[in-house]
């Protein structure tokens, strides 16, 4: 056999067998928690922006990319939205961003109900 699998001269040997068994540890996922937050800034000129969640006090980074295809163009600070917070080793990230489409228009005014507003 010409071709090995372990390049021997590199790997470094056990004392006991000869051998080096490589070891393979599992990496854990990061945890992903969908959250309600405000778009504390952004800006489309660089594409990133900041989200702060409302029951954590870590902001999020997001890029323009993780912001749902219909809402990037009428994404800005300020607004409301939901994403998935999560915690890796670099820090919090925000993804899967959408605008929250829970929140009500505001009651209208008397002069509207008077006007006939239904």
């Amino acid at each position: 056999m010409s071709n090995r699998a372990i390049n021997w001269d590199v790997a470094p040997e056990c004392e006991n067998s000869g051998l080096f068994v490589p070891v393979l540890l599992p990496l854990p996922k990061p945890r992903a928690t969908r959250r309600v937050g405000v778009v504390k800034a952004y800006s489309p000129m660089k594409a990133y922006g900041m989200v702060a969640s409302a029951g954590s006090q870590n902001d999020a980074i997001f890029a323009i990319e993780d912001v749902a295809a219909a809402d990037r163009a009428s994404l800005d600070s300020g607004q409301t939205v939901t994403f998935e917070m999560i915690d890796g080793p670099d820090g919090c990230t925000a993804k899967r961003i959408q605008r929250d489409a829970t929140t009500l228009p505001p009651p209208p005014n008397d002069a509207m109900i008077l006007k006939g507003w239904r």
